[in-house]
């Protein structure tokens, strides 16, 4: 089996080399917005890590742009419900958050493959 079917994760651009410095720079809190794989991606950085998120609360289906990022959580900013960055728990909920890593100048975001790997 290669390498490359262990990895549990489809990796595709979130940052490319040119908008890099868009996640380098990010203000701890902030939360931004990129469009990845056909659907709106909300970024934001905490202690200096670097998360992401599907940009739909699970509850509402409010986008999380205008929300706020408070003690490693993301708030809703329609019902203020708060969901673990790194989890995705929250009010008996799970946010669909998503890995990234910074590979060849490049920020990747994982979305997990299907059960036929794709």
């Amino acid at each position: 089996m290669d390498t490359i079917n262990k990895d549990k994760y489809n990796w595709m651009v979130l940052a490319p080399s040119k908008d890099r410095h868009q996640i380098d720079e990010l203000e701890e809190g902030k939360i931004i917005r990129r469009f990845v794989d056909d659907q709106w991606i909300c970024v934001v950085k905490n202690n200096g890590e670097v998360f992401s998120f599907k940009d739909k609360c699970p509850h509402a289906g409010a986008s999380f742009f205008k929300g706020s990022c408070e003690d490693g959580k993301v708030v809703c900013p329609l019902h203020r419900f708060g969901f673990d960055l790194k989890t995705g728990r929250g009010h008996g909920l799970y946010l669909e958050n998503y890995p990234v890593k910074l590979h060849e100048d490049q920020y990747l975001i994982g979305f997990e493959k299907n059960i036929f790997g794709f």
